[in-house]
């Protein structure tokens, strides 16, 4: 059958049976609309939480948390568990591993406060958490990929006190040392997630600016003081309280969710002069990275059998949760388009019993078996396009319609995304081939059938 015949026997069908087959195609539009809307839903959301709140393709592991001896151990003089050198060599022969970076916590006890230039006015913490990681893994995340190093690695002049360095400089000189070297400030990385509690939780309750990531990357001339050797909560055995320089350099989800990363030879440094030896010759935990999410399971294998556990599942329970709940919902759809396949398949039979004598015409006059099925499947397939182009245009306003309801009555919260969808082409043309594929499935029994219809008998009313 050529082209052009059977353009012209489908304008007719339309023309003749429009409403019947509008039926067919509301069904097959509300299962594509339903099916592109969870998809997109889902990706949606995966993108706003996975790379932005959590990272798919790193697992940092720890001791297990058994060996912890917890507040009261450690005021007893217990040890706290730690990773030796060649358990991370152990991590890194592991199949699909690419790197294994050590963190380093802080053996010692810290505080700060600064940031007026960046925020109008100084803020700070009494109890400042944070661990130190290499600068290699953080470098790309970084412009310059160089601002986070150690800054004695390139020392100023020999000095006793602040007033003797640059005005922007500070006098690192450790508790034992009769001089010390004048030193930029300590690079700092900060988690988005602390950015993000900051800007959704403090900042309203106490009056104060937004950060945002702009003024993060803007904080270069923002410093803080950070008093090492003492906080709230104590001050170290070992060592004497001094302050030092520190200034936020940028984001990081690789940095400490709640506290300060510095890079890993600064911690090192401090940890050894503040808790001995002993604290720098192991680490407190491991971040390996992956060429794919899927080995992060045998990862975490390996590291079980070598006494380590994850230090947080987050990033893979999420993943879980929103794969399950979107294939739940996506079987919703599927089912709404088998519905919609089936009613297809009813309006077809009853279309070919009424055009049985015609269907047997144009056999008699020489049309076959196949240019029938063709007819009849071309026929199916227009109403596959035109439902799932409707469904995919009624998908794209009901996100639109959600995004408003998100952006106008839910409340700011931490991560929230200017929208929760996403629309790559390739949920556009899966849906479409989706809906094509039960609309041509509902048909293709119905035009085999007329397909076979004996022209004699039809035309004298067999």
């Amino acid at each position: 059958m050529r082209g052009a015949s059977l353009l012209r026997l489908l304008g007719r069908d339309v023309r003749r049976d429009g409403s019947a087959l509008a039926v067919a195609g509301f069904g097959i539009a509300a299962g594509t609309a339903a099916l592109a809307f969870f998809l997109a839903l889902g990706l949606g959301v995966r993108k706003a939480l996975i790379g932005r709140v959590f990272v798919v393709d790193q697992i940092e592991l720890q001791p297990k948390k058994g060996a912890d001896p917890g507040m009261v151990g450690l005021l007893l003089g217990a040890q706290t568990p730690a990773i030796p050198p060649a358990t991370v060599d152990a991590l890194a022969k592991v199949k699909g591993v690419l790197h294994v970076y050590p963190k380093l916590r802080f053996a010692f006890p810290a505080s700060a406060k600064g940031g007026k230039e960046a925020l109008g006015r100084d803020v700070g913490t009494s109890e400042l958490p944070g661990d130190g990681i290499d600068p290699a893994l953080v470098a790309p995340e970084l412009t310059p990929p160089g601002v986070f190093h150690d800054p004695l690695e390139h020392p100023g002049p020999a000095c006793v006190e602040d007033k003797t360095c640059a005005a922007h400089q500070y006098c690192e000189k450790p508790s034992d040392a009769a001089l010390g070297a004048c030193s930029d400030p300590v690079p700092v990385l900060v988690s988005p997630y602390l950015v993000e509690l900051f800007d959704k939780a403090i900042a309203p309750a106490h009056g104060l600016a937004p950060i945002g990531r702009s003024a993060i990357e803007q904080a270069s001339k923002a410093t803080f003081v950070m008093k090492v050797g003492e906080s709230v909560f104590g001050r170290s055995k070992t060592g004497a309280t001094r302050t030092m320089k520190v200034k936020i350099v940028g984001l990081s989800l690789r940095a400490l969710d709640l506290g300060a990363t510095l890079p890993l030879p600064v911690v090192r440094r401090l940890n050894r002069e503040y808790a001995g030896e002993a604290s720098v010759t192991a680490f407190s935990s491991v971040l390996v990275q992956v060429s794919d999410g899927g080995r992060l399971a045998e990862v975490v294998r390996v590291g079980e059998g070598l006494g380590l556990e994850p230090k947080d599942t987050r990033a893979r329970d999420v993943a879980v949760l929103i794969t399950a709940i979107t294939a739940l919902l996506s079987l919703v759809a599927a089912v709404m388009l088998t519905l919609a396949g089936a009613n297809i398949a009813g309006t077809f039979r009853t279309l070919s019993l009424s055009r049985r004598r015609e269907i047997a015409l144009y056999r008699a006059l020489g049309a076959s078996q196949t240019d029938v099925q063709t007819w009849l499947l071309a026929l199916a397939a227009s109403i596959g396009i035109t439902g799932g182009l409707s469904g995919l245009l009624a998908a794209r306003l009901l996100a639109a319609i959600a995004d408003w309801l998100a952006r106008t009555r839910l409340p700011d919260f931490p991560f929230k995304p200017e929208t929760f969808f996403a629309f790559p082409a390739s949920i556009a043309l899966s849906a479409l081939g989706v809906a094509v594929l039960f609309a041509l499935l509902g048909a293709v029994g119905p035009a085999r059938r007329s397909a076979k219809v004996d022209p004699a008998r039809a035309l004298a009313g067999g």
